[in-house]
């Protein structure tokens, strides 16, 4: 039996984040104010915290989706830049190699929780 530690914080049913492209969550990280980018992909739950290096907007700042025309790739609407969904390493030549900030997600009877001690759940 899996023990859910005190400090987990919900975030949906699993069921939920599969049926739609992708959810956000207002969060505190380390106490600064940001926003949680949770999504299913090839059959797994990634959480990134929703900001681009580039220009330091949301992905989803131009458009309400995160995602490439291929489904491949996870998008920032605002200048095209794209990164692994996988790994949050960016794939566009100016921001090559550098990475999304992942966030921890723990799964637990159907539910899903941000399994981050510094995060801190607004809504």
């Amino acid at each position: 039996m899996t023990v859910l530690h005190p400090k987990l914080k919900a975030i949906c049913p699993v069921a939920q984040l599969q049926q739609q492209p992708f959810i956000t969550r207002n969060i505190t990280l380390k106490n600064q104010p940001a926003s949680a980018l949770v999504f299913w992909f090839d059959g797994s739950a990634y959480s990134y915290v929703n900001h681009c290096m580039h220009m330091h907007r949301p992905l989803n700042c131009e458009q309400d989706a995160i995602f490439d025309e291929t489904g491949n790739y996870l998008r920032c609407s605002m200048h095209g830049f794209i990164f692994d969904p996988k790994t949050g390493e960016c794939q566009s030549p100016v921001c090559l190699g550098q990475r999304l900030q992942a966030l921890r997600l723990q799964e637990h009877e159907g539910m899903l929780y941000f399994a981050e001690k510094h995060l801190t759940l607004l809504d």
